[in-house]
């Protein structure tokens, strides 16, 4: 299931080597950035506000799976709940959490977005299909999707397309992940046409089924991981041409990405404890190792000063740019032996790292909503809670 299964993974990775600018396959060139190692770690004087945690979040469930966070047009925050096959809308004025089931059960809902008309869609990872809710009311439409259908009865509809997350194109289009089918799909809510499309060389797509993350990418792309590969790349939503980068460090997990206001990318590499920055026009990667001595004291002491342990080691997961110029990412690689419990910001002009400690512990930082210009928002999956940063 999405996020949820612990894979037997390389943790002891090779030392970086010195790169120069030089072709590499996929990217044009690679810089290792230097001096970076270590300086995770807060300053003395705390900049913005702790953590504050809302909730737990109704659910069937114990735990129900707390990822994904979306706004909608009216501020409302709407909550994925993969475990329990539930979405829920939490209004901020009020502090209400209204919860929706969806029509089929151990659907496993995915990644969000909201299209041009106002509506919030979400992949179905096992109804192999695309659902589509109505945020005025929180009624649902399922569309299965036309490949890869393997059982249908009554409300139950398998497959193994394994769509497991979604992103608004520039197109107008939902464009989505298809780890069972090694390709990305795309639906057009406006005409209903479905289209598909084979990621050139991707193989164990199934492993990127758990961990297949699709944005907005630069210019007319969408933006996707390709973890199995060591690889994130974009595909133009008009000539559906393929750009593929490598990531430097071997065996880095490549999870999180996102695009920046200047169209450049930015990535968090799980496993290689750092994250990276790609320029698209030149194809130069360069990364910024987090792990070190100082950094790791630093934040367990942070989190032990208000009763919150967790995993100490830098494996940064979702991640973003905020409206404030920095770069915040969930300090949780996201498999079930993560369980971080911290915020990181991270300036591109000083190289410098600051941490935040959630209030509980190990409580697993799930997906990064930098939409509200006030704060980070952010799902608690352990906890089954939804949180926010504030910012200045």
């Amino acid at each position: 299931m999405r996020f949820v299964l612990a894979l037997v993974l390389v943790l002891v990775l090779s030392p970086t080597p010195a790169y120069s600018v030089a072709p590499i396959t996929g990217v044009a060139g690679v810089a290792e950035a230097a001096g970076i190692a270590g300086v995770i770690g807060n300053s003395p004087a705390a900049e913005y506000p702790s953590i504050v945690e809302h909730g737990p979040v109704p659910s069937s469930l114990p735990i129900g799976g707390v990822c994904e966070v979306e706004f909608d047009r009216t501020g409302a925050l709407w909550v994925e709940q993969y475990l329990s096959s539930q979405v829920t809308r939490f209004e901020q004025a009020t502090g209400r959490f209204t919860t929706f089931s969806t029509p089929m059960p151990l659907s496993v809902p995915g990644g969000m977005d909201v299209d041009l008309a106002g509506d919030l869609w979400l992949p179905q990872v096992t109804g192999n299909s695309l659902l589509r809710v109505d945020t005025a009311d929180g009624s649902m439409t399922e569309l299965p999707l036309p490949w890869a259908n393997a059982f249908t009865l009554e409300r139950l509809h398998l497959g193994i397309g394994l769509p497991n997350d979604l992103a608004l194109g520039p197109d107008g289009a939902l464009w989505f992940t298809l780890g069972g089918l090694n390709s990305i799909g795309r639906y057009d809510p406006r005409t209903g046409a479905w289209d598909r499309f084979p990621v050139p060389g991707e193989i164990l797509g199934q492993v990127g089924a758990l961990f297949g993350i699709i944005k907005p990418g630069p210019g007319r792309t969408v933006l996707f991981d390709l973890p199995q590969l060591n690889k994130v790349a974009t595909l133009d939503v008009d000539t559906h041409r393929f750009t593929q980068y490598v990531m430097p460090t071997p065996l880095s997990f490549p999870v999180g990405l996102r695009t920046a206001a200047d169209g450049t990318i930015w990535v968090a590499e799980a496993l290689g404890m750092k994250i990276a920055h790609i320029t698209p026009g030149t194809g130069q990667i360069t990364e910024y190792p987090l792990l070190g001595v100082n950094g790791l004291l630093t934040s367990l002491l942070d989190g032990l000063a208000i009763g919150s342990i967790g995993n100490p080691l830098p494996m940064p997961g979702p991640i973003a740019e905020a409206g404030d110029g920095n770069i915040y990412f969930a300090v949780s690689f996201p498999a079930a032996f993560g369980l971080g419990n911290q915020i990181a910001r991270f300036n591109p002009t000083t190289h410098q790292v600051r941490t935040w400690p959630t209030p509980s512990s190990a409580s697993y930082p799930c997906d990064i909503n930098v939409h509200d210009p006030t704060a980070i928002w952010f799902g608690l999956l352990t906890t089954n809670k939804i949180a926010h940063l504030p910012l200045p």
